[in-house]
């Protein structure tokens, strides 16, 4: 593996003990670099191998998510059970709880899965600060590790591209696989039991949501190759089709890791009959009018890599990635300079969350949140831009934006579900516009664009009844 996906978080050597992988983001077992080198340093040393889960509730999610990872982690401990390693679940204070573990299990390393949010990296350090042995973090979620693939926060996409296309031939590697564990445990292992792990959520409020995925890293293969054989073809030319839908669907299955985009990138890329652009060229691929794998493939790589690590290295570099001032100058700028503009419209964050809007596009894009879990993404574009025209501030836009997509969308609280919702309110990743009101210089979209390029009515219908 390459070493330089690991980051060292303190001073300290391996301490002797056993070796623990805090699993969090990336809940799998195949492709999981972190796994692979916290069991290499457990071989190295003949210990004990653990891998250990915090539950914990995480503000304004909902008990479907909750739901849906659980069942995902209970197949994680069957598959870990099979190497003969051990899955602890814990629920509460995570720095507490990986500290008192650790220590239990007489600890002389922890790894760490990589996330580029706040928490997750504060969780992280508060760890490595208080316990005595080595404390490393593994990014496995990007196919390029964020702090390889830059060093600083990139400006747009064509940025980020240049940089991907420079490391993309180093990462986009097969991964090795875990063995058997021979070291077992002398411990008594505490451990949450998956019963009580859901009489621990109970307490999270249901909100209706039905989620069509089926949770786990099985049913996440069943779908890369279900994709491949049905999807990928049609993928670069329907995926903005907001009625015939042909997207990849791999969004809750990467947000909680339960496949890895390299893994989606090694498949794909054996299906198409030449290199993918985003390894000869540095530029974004244009489709053309027929439906091509080569295409397909294309357009994958470029959300999957390209798009989806600008998010990571936002929310990397950025330190208030969720607020209006990380957006360009010129975006605060003209935002402020029409603050005082007229709003035809303002809702209230429960007008909006109950899809009680004059606009019955916007309503049924709402409608699509509450009710799957998911939304289109060219509406998602439509969705966040009317709530910075509608709402009082673009301040009270982006919060109450966030609030719907965390509290509903199954890969809520993600970087690029963020992004996503900068680029559209605060123009980030973008450029400067035609000038107009309430929006100022950011990108514009309306109902009669909508209209132009789709047939509206049919998705209205489907979602407002």
């Amino acid at each position: 593996m390459n070493q330089t996906r690991i980051l060292k978080l303190n001073e300290n050597e391996h301490d002797g003990g056993a070796v623990i992988y805090v699993m969090s983001r990336d809940q799998r077992v195949k492709d999981n670099h972190a796994l692979l080198t916290a069991q290499q340093t457990a071989v190295q040393h003949n210990v004990p191998l653990y891998v250990v889960f915090n539950l914990k509730e995480v503000k304004n999610r909902a008990w479907e998510h909750y739901d849906f990872m659980l069942k995902g982690l209970r197949e994680v401990a069957d598959e870990l059970a099979n190497f003969s390693i051990p899955f602890i679940l814990t629920s509460g204070d995570a720095v507490e709880n990986i500290l008192k573990t650790a220590q239990d299990l007489k600890a002389g390393s922890l790894y760490f899965d990589f996330s580029p949010l706040k928490s997750s990296r504060d969780r992280a350090k508060k760890v490595a600060v208080g316990f005595k042995g080595a404390v490393l973090v593994v990014d496995t979620h990007n196919s390029i590790p964020v702090w390889v693939a830059s060093d600083k926060r990139e400006f747009a996409a064509h940025t980020m591209r240049r940089k991907v296309h420079l490391s993309l031939e180093k990462y986009v590697v097969e991964p090795s696989m875990i063995v058997k564990h021979t070291v077992t445990t002398p411990h008594t292992i505490k451990s949450m039991s998956f019963e009580e792990a859901q009489e621990y959520i109970s307490q999270i409020p249901r909100r209706g949501i039905t989620i069509a995925a089926i949770p786990g890293e099985k049913a996440a293969t069943k779908h890369l190759n279900d994709f491949i054989d049905n999807g990928l073809e049609r993928y670069a030319v329907g995926r903005n089709n907001i009625v015939d839908d042909q997207q990849s669907g791999f969004s809750p299955y990467l947000h909680f890791g339960q496949i890895s985009s390299l893994r989606i990138a090694l498949e794909v890329i054996k299906h198409s009959d030449r290199r993918p652009l985003l390894f000869e060229e540095v530029k974004l691929a244009s489709p053309g009018d027929t439906p091509s794998i080569y295409d397909g493939v294309n357009a994958l790589l470029e959300e999957m890599i390209v798009r989806k690590e600008l998010a990571d290295n936002f929310c990397f570099y950025e330190k208030k990635y969720l607020s209006i001032t990380s957006g360009p100058e010129w975006a605060q700028k003209s935002l402020a300079a029409h603050g005082s503009d007229i709003r035809e419209h303002i809702y209230t964050r429960e007008q909006w969350e109950q899809a009680r809007t004059h606009d019955i596009s916007w309503n049924a894009a709402q409608n699509q949140l509450r009710k799957t879990g998911k939304m289109h993404g060219y509406m998602r574009m439509y969705w966040a831009k009317k709530m910075l025209e509608w709402s009082e501030t673009p301040e009270v836009a982006l919060a109450d934006c966030i609030y719907l997509n965390d509290a509903y969308s199954v890969d809520g609280g993600d970087p690029s579900g963020y992004v996503g919702i900068l680029w559209s309110m605060v123009g980030l990743h973008d450029r400067p516009w035609f000038d107009r009101p309430v929006f100022g210089a950011v990108r514009y979209m309306n109902e009669a664009g909508l209209m132009r390029k789709y047939d509206v009515a049919s998705y209205q219908r489907k979602w407002n009844d």
